[in-house]
C-alpha cells in the first residue's frame, strides 16, 4: 500500500531521541541523520512528489506515485484507485469510476506523526551508520543506513533501510526500504522530488 510505504519511510527517522545503549559514533550520525530529518518534519511550507516501486517476495512490483503538500495534504495513486486527503477530509477515485468523498476520515493516518510515534520508532533504530557519498538522480548525496524493528500503525515492522539525503538540503532523495511487515516481505524504493509548484487541492 502506498501510503503505508511512505509512513514507513517518514516515521522511522523523525525524533531527536537517541538510546543510551548506542555507541558513541553511532550517536554522532545518528543525531545527524535525525536534525536532517527533522527538518523536513518541521517544514511547513514544503511541497513534493514520490515515486514508490514496492517488490514482494514473488517479484512482483506495485508502483505508486504520491503528492504532498506537508504537512497535511496528500494525493496519493495507484492502479487501483486514486486518494486526496486534505485535513480531515478524504476523497477517494476507484479504477473505473469518479471522485466520491470517501466515508471515513483517514487523517487518523496523517496524525501517526506525532511526537509519541516518532519516539517509539527511534528506540528501534539499530547499527545506524555513515555509508559514504554518492550521486542520485544528479544529486549529491549522503548516504546512511541502519536496522529496524519498530511499529508502524499498530504493525510490526523489521528490517533495514539505506537514506540518501541530498547534501546540501538534508532532504531525502532516495529511500530503500528490505523489511517484512503484517508477514510479507517487500523491498521498497522511494525516490522524492522537491517542487514548490506542487499544489495538492479538492477535486473538483
Amino acid at each position: 500500500m502506498l501510503l503505508r510505504s511512505l509512513l514507513l519511510s517518514f516515521v522511522l527517522l523523525s525524533t531527536t531521541l537517541m538510546p543510551a545503549s548506542v555507541r558513541a559514533d553511532e550517536t554522532a550520525v545518528r543525531a545527524e541523520l535525525v536534525a536532517q530529518w527533522r527538518k523536513m518534519f518541521d517544514a511547513r511550507d514544503l511541497a513534493f512528489s514520490a515515486v514508490v516501486n514496492t517488490t514482494d517476495k514473488k517479484g512482483r512490483v506495485t508502483h505508486s506515485e504520491m503528492r504532498v503538500n506537508w504537512p497535511n495534504k496528500f494525493h496519493m495513486k495507484s492502479t487501483e484507485s486514486e486518494f486526496i486527503i486534505i485535513g480531515d477530509h478524504t476523497w477517494m477515485k476507484p479504477k473505473d469510476g469518479g471522485w466520491m468523498k470517501f466515508p471515513m476520515s483517514m487523517k487518523k493516518v496523517i496524525d501517526q506523526f506525532t511526537p509519541e510515534v516518532m519516539k517509539a520508532s527511534m528506540d528501534g533504530m539499530t547499527n545506524v551508520r555513515y555509508v559514504g557519498d554518492e550521486d542520485v538522480n544528479g544529486i549529491a548525496c549522503k548516504v546512511y543506513s541502519y536496522d529496524f524493528d519498530v511499529k508502524v500503525m499498530g504493525f510490526r515492522s523489521q528490517g533495514s533501510s539505506t537514506i540518501y539525503s541530498n547534501s546540501d538540503s538534508g532532504y531525502p532523495v532516495r529511500v530503500i526500504t528490505d523489511g517484512e511487515a503484517m508477514g510479507q516481505r517487500s523491498n521498497t524504493v522511494v525516490d522524492y522530488t522537491y517542487d514548490p509548484n506542487i499544489r495538492v487541492a479538492a477535486p473538483n
